[in-house]
């Protein structure tokens, strides 16, 4: 490495990687779907509208300030012109961000020593990392990810006058990357100190201490004005895409972390531990991916994660294999699904881990003899064997990727968004979970799930819980668009929904076309193959905040007919919130046939609904049903009530079922309530 010189080798690391991003960008034109999300707001600040998605709307509905904020500058470049022309800008800052912190790279190996093959190993692995190229090039913020974490790397380990400074910058370029770029700098920052080789970092664990409380004032200056600036723009410094994806899935404990902690070695077989998901493709778990390279990925994740344990190995593999086990338990439990986006800084790390262990191997081979070539020519079979299933895993993710574009993100989600916009009104409101291109080419008020754009959806989750038929009766959007298997869990949880309030509009379908494609993970592009667009055409009533139920039996829905009921056995409740503008409620009330049905039906039940407000208490209306001896009783039945004045009041109904005779059976049901 010494012959090398030491300008060229960074600046020719940094055009190979560079460029091979940028071939990949030609070759694919992959653009991710969650750039659209940002880029609608970059696109509003360019043309003066404000950092938001919805005009007027102070909505943080992006998670990257960095990520939001070139791409406007990069529209404001295009003369607010060109929305290819501000990608392409964006890519090429990209692509020099992934280009220098190859650069770092190599100064890294230099600074550490490292031997020939190992260093070439560490630029070529970054040069064919799949995930991380794509995600450079494809809108995302990980090429400036990537530059800053190598940043702060390298100045950990380069001694200096001005360290802090170098570590101060790099920290707070992560933190204007993405605002959980604090979890990588503490896992980084405490493998230093916690494997401190002095005669290395020329630092005492005490130096290393105050040389980081240092850093972190000044990427506290740096990262400060933006937390300002958000707080007073938007009310909160914490993005919207945060709360948006709260409260789906388990609550997060201490406890769960350190189970976790313990466990992630042995359970690399589930979709959510992401310790073998840094050397594997985005989405692998869909399916189509060799099982021999997903084996291949969990060995070398595993190992990754478990080389910090041993005590005589380099300060360097430690750290780097330390931070790459934090990070993947941080990935593995806190977020409710470890999105391929996520993931790059954690394969950096674990290049690095390899790179750095190789390197180690190579100098203890470099003492001669038989034993020490085989050494030397085992590691460079194996770093080639690695780079060989890189390149081919990045070749193939590449054919995939350019086959997703063409079909399903210009063929099918961007064609629906510019089909809402033709077909839509002024102030329609669309319903689906795939935000980007359907929003951003739609232009309409969006109600996705979870609520990345819409601070209607994160209320109505407060509000009515995480089921989709609940969210769109709650929410009332005017059009849907569903995926197939989206379709038939509506229709599992409510067949009137789809039936009546809703018609067929437009189905956008490139199933045929996919099957036939000869490319690896077709099943993640079958995923999004195909879309149904349905249109509103019913009221739906007035939203319902508050449900509450009482039961001597656990509460379950089940699908009568065309009505989506809510069991609650005799005698029980559900109480309801009335909205305050509400003037009538239509309800279906009834029995299961399981009820009536066989040996030892129900006897019946007595149906009532009963009015509580703040200057009132009184039984509204009451029918007995009966339906085991008179057949006019099985079938749903429906009140349709006036609803007492109650402006300025807090108001409730009581759905009230009472057992007659015996209990038994007595598995009465109400509809959803529908008020007006």
């Amino acid at each position: 490495m010494q012959s090398i010189t030491k300008f060229r080798a960074p600046l020719l690391a940094a055009l190979v990687v560079a460029g091979v991003a940028l071939g990949f960008a030609l070759a694919t034109n992959h653009t991710w779907e969650d750039y659209y999300i940002t880029f609608r707001s970059s696109k509003n600040l360019a043309t003066g509208h404000g950092l938001v998605f919805n005009i007027g709307d102070r909505l943080h509905t992006f998670t990257s300030p960095l990520g939001v904020l070139l791409p406007a500058l990069s529209y404001l470049l295009t003369a607010n012109s060109s929305d290819a022309g501000a990608l392409w800008i964006f890519r090429l800052m990209s692509c020099a961000a992934l280009g220098g912190a190859a650069a770092l790279l190599w100064m890294i190996a230099r600074q550490r020593k490292f031997a020939l093959i190992p260093a070439l190993f560490l630029i070529a692995g970054l040069a064919t990392e799949a995930k991380t190229v794509d995600f450079t090039i494809n809108g995302m913020e990980t090429g400036f990810m990537i530059l800053f974490l190598t940043y702060a790397i390298w100045a950990h380990i380069t001694p200096a006058k001005r360290q802090w400074a170098h570590l101060g910058g790099a920290w707070a370029g992560l933190m204007w990357t993405r605002p959980d770029s604090f979890i990588y700098i503490g896992l980084v920052a405490a493998g230093f100190w916690l494997f401190n080789d002095q005669a290395e970092s020329k630092h005492s664990r005490k130096e290393l201490f105050l040389l980081c409380l240092r850093a972190g004032l000044l990427t506290t200056a740096l990262y400060l004005p933006w937390l300002l600036i958000a707080w007073g723009y938007y009310g909160t410094p914490v993005p919207h895409t945060i709360t948006a994806k709260s409260g789906i899935g388990d609550v997060r404990t201490f406890g769960g972390v350190i189970k976790t902690i313990f466990e992630i070695p042995f359970n690399t077989g589930y979709s959510s531990n992401t310790l073998n998901q840094p050397f594997l493709p985005s989405y692998y778990m869909i399916g189509g991916w060799p099982a021999e390279l997903i084996s291949y990925a969990r060995a070398l994740g595993t190992v990754c994660a478990l080389l910090w344990l041993l005590p005589f190995l380099r300060s360097t593999v430690r750290v780097a294999s330390f931070a790459y086990f934090g990070a993947n338990v941080y990935l593995s439990y806190f977020p409710y699904f470890p999105f391929p986006w996520y993931l790059p800084p954690v394969t950096l790390l674990g290049l690095i881990t390899i790179a750095a262990f190789f390197s180690q191997l190579w100098d203890v081979a470099s003492f001669g003899g038989m034993k020490s070539r085989a050494l030397k020519r085992t590691i460079t079979v194996s770093a080639a064997v690695m780079l060989l299933v890189s390149a081919w895993t990045m070749w193939e993710s590449g054919r995939q990727l350019a086959a997703q574009q063409e079909f399903i993100e210009d063929g099918n989600r961007r064609k629906i968004g510019e089909w809402l916009r033709e077909n839509a009104e002024t102030g329609d409101t669309v319903f689906m979970e795939p935000l980007g291109y359907i929003g951003y080419f739609s232009d309409l008020k969006t109600y996705d799930f979870p609520g990345m754009s819409s601070r209607e959806m994160v209320e109505a989750r407060k509000q009515v819980g995480n089921d989709w038929t609940d969210l769109i009766r709650h929410l009332r959007p005017d059009w849907l668009v569903l995926r197939p298997h989206e379709i038939r869990r509506l229709n599992d949880r409510d067949r009137s929904l789809l039936s009546h309030f809703y018609t067929h509009a437009k189905t956008f379908n490139v199933l045929e076309q996919v099957d036939d494609l000869p490319v690896r993970g077709r099943e993640y592009l079958i995923h999004d193959s195909q879309f149904t667009v349905f249109r509103n055409i019913k009221p739906m009533g007035m939203p319902i905040k508050n449900i509450q139920y009482e039961s001597p039996f656990p509460v379950s829905f089940q699908v009568i007919g065309d009505y989506g009921v809510t069991l609650v056995h005799a005698p029980g409740t559900m109480t309801v919130d009335v909205p305050e503008n509400a003037q009538t409620l239509k309800i279906s009330y009834g029995y299961p046939p399981s009820a009536y049905e066989g040996a030892d039906p129900t006897d019946g039940a007595e149906f009532s609904i009963e009015w509580k407000s703040d200057d009132e208490e009184k039984v509204i209306v009451t029918q007995t049903l009966r339906p085991a001896t008179n057949p006019a009783d099985q079938q749903m039945q429906t009140f349709e009530i006036n609803i007492p004045p109650h402006e300025g009041m807090d108001a409730k109904l009581i759905f009230r079922t009472r057992s007659l005779d015996t209990m038994n059976k007595d598995w009465t049901c109400w509809g959803q309530p529908e008020f007006r």
